[in-house]
């Protein structure tokens, strides 16, 4: 809507130039007339623009123009980050309530099982995320484990839109410090969702995790908080 109302503004302020010419509050040659090379005086005094007044007017409109656009593109990259950080929020929310539920998860040799726990795994200057069923109760996603035993992936791997990205991943530790980590997971355990916060090896940290978005510009951020009784919030 921003995007339109300057637009108009811009197309407005054009024509209400041009109706200003064509009412005769600046008098000059017709430019047709200097094309042709008609020279009479008296005959064909018109109103009209000047090769100057043209180029004044559309420098004016490029330039407001380009304004514009450059606009446009800062509010496209702030939508792309408020739906992506939403989109976030809303599936961490998920990933509780798939724990709340008890949910089942097809496994590809035992089939449809219900894991211990629900986790997402966030790392820094990705793109994508991972939510999976923590089949092995480690509080992290791995594979390194007999395929039987490996954690399974719950939905494909979430990417963000408009190359927003995880700028940065962190938790906050008893004296409210925020400590910045290369990889965090976040799990929720059946059947209370019961929150633990991890990093990279799986052991847990503080209260208060912290993932924050970035637009490809590096001009706009959001961040996700998730804290250990269950709320998740977008900052």
């Amino acid at each position: 809507m921003e995007v339109c109302r300057r637009i108009l503004c811009v197309h407005g302020a054009f024509f209400a130039l041009v109706k200003r010419y064509n009412n005769g509050m600046r008098l000059s040659v017709n430019f047709g007339n200097r094309l042709a090379g008609d020279t009479r005086v008296g005959q064909g005094r018109e109103t009209g623009f000047t090769m100057v007044e043209v180029v004044v007017m559309m420098s004016i409109v490029t330039i407001i123009s380009g304004i514009v656009l450059v606009s446009f593109t800062g509010l496209h990259e702030g939508a792309a980050i408020n739906r992506s950080a939403r989109e976030l929020a809303l599936a961490v929310r998920r990933a509780q309530n798939m724990s709340l539920a008890v949910t089942q998860i097809d496994t590809p040799l035992a089939g449809p099982r219900i894991p211990p726990a629900i986790g997402m795994r966030f790392a820094q200057d990705a793109q994508t995320y991972v939510s999976f069923g923590d089949f092995n109760r480690d509080n992290r996603y791995g594979n390194e484990l007999p395929e039987d035993e490996r954690d399974v992936r719950v939905v494909t791997d979430a990417v963000f839109e408009g190359n927003v990205k995880i700028k940065s991943v962190a938790y906050y530790d008893a004296f409210n410090q925020r400590q910045a980590i290369p990889v965090l997971h976040v799990i929720f355990a059946a059947p209370e969702a019961a929150v633990t916060i991890a990093g990279a090896d799986g052991a847990p940290l503080g209260d208060l995790a912290e993932i924050e978005l970035v637009t490809a510009s590096g001009q706009l951020t959001k961040r996700i908080l998730v804290r250990t009784s269950g709320q998740v919030s977008i900052r």
